[in-house]
């Protein structure tokens, strides 16, 4: 699966569980709500991010009540005026876990990753045995931030793409790296 093109709100529904969606039939497809532990998640079309508390009764807003929160809400979170623009910034901050009850089946993934200002230098290449595809993107995008670490922010690594190598029967996981 080609990544490097595709839009953050859809990576995000990749990881994200259906269940935690918001408003999905009201927010354009370039563009998620979505609700995990005790904040809501606000994707953006630019790939920007936003949090907030999640405020009581939740469950009973409509979204345009729910957007009036953010606006005025003094605790909401701008990761980019954080400056933290990458999907590490904000699977950090909000503790995410990778879903382990899946029913979708194992398997062995090839994982590209390269470096968006400076597409020309050596790209990172791995495989990740016997894991399910979204453990496979986690660990894609977690490596990303690890390596923007790196080089100090300097450099912007990216997912390339994610591909199926072959089903895996059940058993460990194993990194080849």
């Amino acid at each position: 699966m080609e990544l490097l093109n595709e839009a953050p709100a859809r990576v995000w529904r990749l990881l994200i569980p259906s269940s935690h969606w918001m408003f999905p039939d009201e927010v354009p497809k370039d563009e998620l709500i979505f609700h995990y532990r005790d904040h809501i998640y606000f994707v953006n079309s630019d790939g920007s991010v936003l949090s907030m508390p999640k405020p009581a009764g939740c469950d009973l807003l409509d979204l345009g009540t729910l957007l009036e929160y953010l606006a005025t809400s003094d605790e909401t979170f701008d990761f980019d005026d954080a400056g933290q623009f990458d999907y590490g910034f904000v699977l950090k901050r909000m503790g995410y876990i990778v879903p382990v009850k899946q029913k979708a089946k194992k398997a062995t993934y090839q994982i590209h990753i390269i470096n968006t200002a400076l597409p020309k230098t050596l790209a990172s290449r791995y495989e990740l045995k016997n894991v399910h595809f979204v453990f496979a993107l986690y660990h894609a995008l977690m490596r990303c931030h690890e390596l923007n670490e790196k080089t100090n922010w300097e450099y912007e690594h990216e997912v390339k793409s994610i591909e199926m190598v072959e089903s895996a029967p059940s058993g460990k996981v194993q990194l080849n790296l």
